[in-house]
């Protein structure tokens, strides 16, 4: 098994299924996809381990796509979430479908300090990308 499906299997396994407009992503529909230097965002490698970086791209069609399968969440509720990256881009997440998932604005600010955290550790080499996702999952397992 490649290091990135066994992070794959292990979000799968962390994250439970989630009713409409939940707060946790859904392992069936979000679970987690890691940038490759095949992806069509990819951008470059980064860090002292190489990790593949994709950028950010998240067309509306594909929100619409993610916000239907999360319940059909309508576009006048929108501001409320952020389509975030379940595995962040600074992690080596991709802007794939099944990476993407409608995160509560309030709990999108509280995460974001935790990406920032990985960032900062993956970009002085004190964090694997191995240990980044598995903190981002912990931290969403907890909340």
């Amino acid at each position: 098994m490649k290091p990135g499906q066994a992070l794959l299997l292990a979000a799968a396994l962390l994250f439970g299924s989630v009713s409409a407009h939940a707060t946790r992503p859904d392992s069936q529909l979000t679970p987690g996809v890691l940038c490759t230097e095949d992806n069509k965002d990819f951008v470059e490698y980064r860090y002292a381990e190489q990790i593949p970086y994709c950028k950010r791209n998240v067309p509306h069609e594909e929100k619409l796509k993610v916000a239907a399968a999360y319940g059909g969440i309508p576009q006048s509720e929108w501001p409320k979430y952020e389509f975030d990256h379940l595995i962040p881009l600074a992690a080596g997440g991709a802007s794939d479908i099944g990476n993407i998932w409608p995160q509560p604005l309030a709990e999108a600010h509280e995460k974001d300090k935790v990406e920032e955290e990985v960032y900062e550790a993956m970009k002085n080499g004190t964090m694997t990308q191995a240990e980044a996702v598995q903190k981002i999952q912990d931290w969403i397992l907890d909340h």
